[in-house]
């Protein structure tokens, strides 16, 4: 089908406001959905919140990497660290590995307060971009007055009958989520594995922006994650999921009612019927190499030029 409605006014744009709400830290593709949000044309970040575990050292990583893109005005709050549905957190351990986080001060503000006044300011012209469990989503938006114009989200498994890690992590908050009636557009697993992020991948930042800190980063960030999963690539779901905002024609979407049951044998699985009046919409397709090469122009775009490379 053609773009969903709340995203048809993000083309071309160069304002669309975005508020970041993610597990920075352990997936490498957090780093770069940060830095692709960044490097946007489309897209302004107006402020970054994390998400499940320790919230706060995940908000000290995205004040390091902001300030390595030097970007010290981002506002970013530290949100809720146990999911709702009481799940164990899923924590590598090699997370702050590899941050300077010698000069990042422990974060004062909450993901509550941040969101609170992203929609104070941006009102419904507000996107905000979930790429970790929805847990502060649902809290932050569930009683809110004003709403987003829409939430685009790294969640759902809509061809397969298990669930994806971000749904699974809190089924109880997206099952919540689903029933609040704000637009909401999924990038699933499914379709993130269409798309590779590889050594030719970093070879492109290394050859774009050689000597640069955050090259340095993301070639270790990647290299830890592919290591700990013994594996030789991944795939940029987190980008993906930003890319759906700046970018939505280069996707195919399903507009459905969704529902994601938060308990039992059934939870965290997406449950979904097409619907032409439902304000869900989930990608069913995307154009590989055009995601690709717009997500490294967009990340390469945001490593300004560095004092270590004059």
């Amino acid at each position: 089908m053609s773009i969903p409605p709340p995203l048809t006014s993000t083309v071309n744009s160069l304002q669309t406001p975005v508020l970041l709400d993610t597990d920075i830290g352990s997936n490498v593709d957090d780093l770069l959905a940060l830095l692709f949000v960044l490097g946007s044309q489309n897209l302004k970040l107006v402020g970054v919140t994390t998400v499940y575990g320790d919230t706060h050292l995940r908000a000290r990583i995205a004040a390091a990497t902001l300030s390595l893109a030097g970007r010290d005005d981002v506002p970013i709050g530290f949100g809720n660290a146990e999911p709702k549905s009481g799940r164990d957190v899923f924590w590598t351990g090699h997370e702050g590995e590899g941050f300077d986080l010698s000069r990042v001060e422990n974060p004062q503000t909450t993901a509550a307060a941040v969101y609170a006044d992203a929609l104070r300011t941006h009102g419904s012209r507000l996107v905000v971009a979930a790429i970790g469990p929805l847990t502060n989503a649902v809290e932050a938006l569930e009683d809110c007055k004003v709403k987003p114009r829409c939430v685009v989200a790294m969640a759902g498994q809509f061809e397969e009958s298990w669930p994806d890690h971000n749904v699974f992590s809190d089924a109880v908050a997206a099952a919540r989520f689903m029933e609040l009636g704000i637009p909401m557009i999924c990038i699933g697993i499914e379709l993130c594995r269409q798309v590779p992020y590889a050594e030719p991948d970093l070879d492109a930042i290394k050859r774009a922006r050689p000597g640069h800190p955050l090259t340095a980063l993301i070639v270790e960030q990647s290299q830890t994650w592919w290591h700990h999963h013994g594996l030789e690539q991944s795939n940029p779901c987190d980008p993906l999921t930003l890319l759906a905002v700046s970018h939505p024609e280069v996707y195919e979407f399903q507009q459905a009612k969704i529902q994601i049951p938060a308990y039992g044998s059934q939870a965290g699985k997406t449950h979904w019927v097409p619907s032409d009046y439902g304000h869900q919409w989930f990608a069913t397709g995307v154009q590989v190499q055009q995601a690709r090469r717009l997500i490294l122009d967009s990340v390469i775009r945001a490593m300004r030029p560095h004092q270590s490379e004059q």
